[in-house]
């Protein structure tokens, strides 16, 4: 009895200290390029971005610290989902051509500290995205997974999730296995991807709201309109809450919030139309991309 008592004030203690934490602003900086930037992506240390045109033609590299650009790719197609490495050494980016009038996307790597370039997998049909995993990554194309490493690793392939279809697709054990979390008859599931720690699936379901869902497909929480949604870590994700008149994008605010929803902030400044998050937690940061093709860095504080 008395054990029973000891793990429900336990219980109470942890719920109520996530409940009670709040997320704060620290500060909100413009990044300072010379060009239009959109769809940023962060390194996990926060230290280095990604950027593209709003067309996803090109790829270039910005240093933070030393607002440094370097121009990785020319090639169109070459800003869509771009990924650093697990230890933000390599980046991996797409390179697409087109074979009897058919789009093929290759994988290109480049290694920052030598500025050099290598073709890493052959053009493939229906490329999805990577997901970084160990010296290397993991991708589908053609409903297969691809695994491609540099230097030994021992470690097991991690479970991967993707979307086909608009249905989502997750490998788990070396196999694929089709997930519909909302029993839908037609499936719309976007901006699908896995938590950091691999056990939760973060999608949106159009029409219907953005979700978390265990890797059976059991709904965890939702999240309501939340678009273009990433992870912060396993217990915070970031997204978008867009507008538009049918034709055009009148309002956007960039939004965090708690798994559980029960911890919501606004990230970004009032006066922007603020669009596509990206987060490094382990730097308390996140970037985004205004409406007019500027980027903005904030740093915030979870207690």
């Amino acid at each position: 009895m008395k054990t029973r008592k000891l793990w429900l004030f336990l219980f109470v203690v942890f719920t109520t200290a996530l409940s009670a934490q709040t997320i704060t602003v620290s500060s909100r900086t413009e990044m300072q390029l010379a060009t239009k930037a959109y769809y940023p992506v962060l390194s996990q240390k926060g230290d280095k971005m990604l950027f593209t045109s709003d067309g996803y033609n090109g790829l270039s590299l910005f240093t933070i610290a030393d607002k440094k650009v370097t121009e990785i790719s020319k090639d169109a197609g070459a800003g869509y989902e771009p990924l650093f490495d697990a230890q933000d050494t390599k980046i991996f980016y797409r390179k697409t051509s087109f074979e009897n009038k058919l789009r093929m996307d290759a994988m290109e790597s480049f290694e920052i500290a030598k500025n050099i370039k290598t073709s890493v997998l052959k053009p493939q049909r229906d490329l999805k995205q990577a997901r970084n995993f160990q010296n290397g990554f993991v991708v589908t194309a053609n409903r297969k997974l691809l695994k491609l490493t540099f230097g030994k690793n021992s470690q097991s392939v991690p479970v991967y999730v993707t979307t086909q279809d608009l249905k989502i697709y997750l490998y788990k054990n070396g196999k694929f296995t089709i997930l519909n979390p909302l029993n839908q008859s037609e499936n719309r599931y976007l901006w699908v991807s896995m938590s950091p720690g691999g056990n939760k699936i973060l999608f949106t379901a159009a029409g219907k709201g953005t979700y978390v869902c265990d890797l059976s497909g059991k709904i965890i929480s939702s999240l309501g309109y939340l678009n273009a949604p990433v992870w912060y870590d396993d217990n915070y994700v970031v997204g978008m809450q867009d507008k538009d008149d049918g034709q055009m994008i009148t309002s956007s605010k960039i939004i965090m919030l708690s798994v559980d929803g029960k911890v919501k902030s606004e990230i970004s400044s009032s006066n922007e139309i603020a669009m596509y998050p990206t987060a490094a937690a382990k730097a308390s940061k996140i970037a985004y991309n205004t409406l007019d093709g500027k980027i903005m860095l904030v740093d915030i504080q979870i207690k």
